[in-house]
């Protein structure tokens, strides 16, 4: 079977793959992607946003040490915030389950969502509308090379008050420099000209309702990614727009 993608040659460790259609991302993640068991995957909207938390995004001219100080100030005002609206404070006395809690409740944080599913992250990638003429991305990294950098953390949180990380099958990379994360990998794999390190997948922006009708019969959507009224209410919102009624 002919493969309905081209790619670039690897350089710096990191390769580029273009699908001509969004038939093709189940094809390409059973054949590129099938033994590469300890990658993780995120969607991203555009390729022109860097693989940065949000928490760098707000102090953009922060130093390192700068961020650091910021970092650990914020943190605390979110202890302190917190008190009397979560049941169980002792849960989160280690820092990276409390910045994964806030995470995922709008706090800025050092932490970059990240899922073992491809195609949850061709959802996040594609859920909101964009210029039919360009491509969403699907950023994918080996998990192992994370232990490679002085500056970046898997942070896999234990606490179970966060249903939308499990249902999200989620993760995250905690960024400890204010550097962007694909900066960072190609500064690392300067040399690399052989093995992967990152893959950055681009899915058409024309085949985007069809994607969310597909990912949406895998039960693939905000109701059982985001199991709460919200998640509900903006999945109802998107039923409007993806579906097609049968004559």
């Amino acid at each position: 079977m002919a493969k309905n993608w081209s790619r670039t040659k690897i350089k710096n460790g990191i390769c580029e793959f273009t699908l001509s259609s969004w038939n093709d991302f189940s094809d390409f993640i059973d054949t590129e992607m099938l033994d590469y068991r300890s990658y993780i995957y995120r969607g991203h909207k555009s390729e022109e946003w860097l693989l940065e938390p949000t928490l760098n995004r707000l102090v953009k001219s922060k130093t390192k040490a700068n961020l650091k100080e910021i970092r650990e100030e914020h943190l605390l005002k979110f202890r302190y915030a917190l008190r009397g609206r979560i049941q169980d404070s002792v849960k989160y006395k280690d820092e990276d389950e409390l910045w994964a809690l806030g995470q995922h409740n709008g706090l800025a944080t050092p932490l970059l969502d990240w899922t073992s599913s491809p195609y949850v992250a061709a959802y996040f990638s594609l859920i909101e509308p964009r210029e039919e003429s360009g491509f969403s991305f699907v950023y994918t990294i080996n998990k192992n090379s994370i232990d490679d950098f002085r500056d970046l953390k898997i942070v896999n949180p234990i606490t179970d008050e966060n249903t939308r990380l499990i249902n999200q099958s989620g993760l995250f990379v905690k960024v400890l420099t204010n550097q962007d994360i694909e900066k960072m990998y190609r500064r690392k794999y300067k040399e690399v000209t052989i093995d992967f390190e990152m893959i950055k997948i681009k899915i058409p922006n024309k085949d985007r309702e069809i994607a969310l009708r597909s990912l949406n019969r895998m039960n693939i959507n905000h109701n059982t990614l985001f199991p709460d009224i919200q998640g509900a209410s903006i999945h109802c919102n998107n039923e409007i727009e993806i579906d097609k009624k049968q004559t």
